[in-house]
């Protein structure tokens, strides 16, 4: 099984390049569709919340809906810029040749995000930033509602994505999900190593188990030194990554809380505040 459909949501104010240039990169060994999806709030469910002092200020349907439809254009335009750029095929025309589509849905961003991605291969995300909530949203329905993989990329790739992975694994269910998800990617990239952060006694024999489960699918790995006892598993995974090169981490997703706030778990949390190269997630 391979990656043949990739999908990038995108919405008003929040930049794609790098997304884009992500599923990109994972085209050049595998070719796949890059399924790019504009979601455009619905026009009268938000002029329904806004207050009469707004709407009497000129804060409409008709404004709200020409905001959006000017910011798709504007995003579809570069869209096919790069697309004409990098030579991708429009359209959806077979397996062999990768292709990109753009579309359109109107509708809470939550919604559209875990529908589509439920339906994709893998979802394309950027990095999260605090001060950008749609961003935060994206993330939080695409890694915990979908089901699927979700790249996070931060705002400057790697040259080679695919030339060496690091996988993250502590036997949790979320870390089993996240190498499930990401294992047609470990099968093309050039390196990959295993990260273990040792939680009991039969780590060695855990380490062999996984070992062998990944060398069934034709994957050979490494074992990088676990986590010592001055540093906390994030920073030890990071530090691991640079030293080794890594241009991209696989991990589990964690968090205690389903609300909104995002109280993620340690270790996701340091990620996806510091990690410089993408990280590929499930919970």
């Amino acid at each position: 099984m391979a990656i043949r459909n990739i999908f990038i949501p995108v919405f008003r104010g929040a930049p794609f390049r790098t997304q884009l240039d992500a599923a990109l990169q994972l085209c050049t060994k595998d070719a796949a569709h890059i399924n790019v999806v504009f979601v455009r709030p619905d026009a009268a469910a938000i002029a329904a919340s806004i207050p009469d002092m707004l709407v009497a200020a000129g804060i409409s349907v008709e404004h709200i809906e020409s905001e959006g439809l000017a910011a798709e254009a504007e995003a579809k335009a570069e869209f096919e810029k790069w697309r004409v750029a990098n030579g991708i095929k429009s359209g959806l025309v077979g397996t062999d040749v990768s292709s990109a589509t753009w579309r359109e849905r109107v509708g809470p961003l939550e919604a559209v995000v875990v529908e589509v991605g439920r339906l994709s291969d893998l979802t394309i995300l950027a990095r999260p930033d605090v001060y950008e909530t749609d961003v935060y949203r994206a993330f939080d329905a695409a890694v915990f509602e979908s089901g699927r993989p979700a790249l996070i990329v931060p705002d400057h790739l790697p040259q080679k994505i695919l030339d060496h992975i690091i996988v993250a694994w502590n036997s949790s269910l979320q870390a089993t999900r996240a190498i499930a998800g990401a294992l047609p990617l470990l099968r093309i990239a050039d390196q990959v190593s295993v990260f273990t952060a040792p939680t009991h006694a039969d780590e060695a024999i855990r380490d062999l188990y996984l070992g062998e489960q990944l060398a069934w699918h034709g994957i050979r790995a490494n074992y990088l030194t676990p986590v010592t006892e001055n540093e906390s598993v994030g920073e030890a995974l990071l530090g691991a990554a640079r030293e080794q090169q890594a241009t991209m981490l696989v991990m589990g997703a964690y968090t205690h809380s389903r609300i909104r706030e995002m109280l993620l778990g340690g270790v996701t949390r340091h990620i996806l505040r510091h990690a410089d190269i993408p990280a590929l997630m499930m919970h």
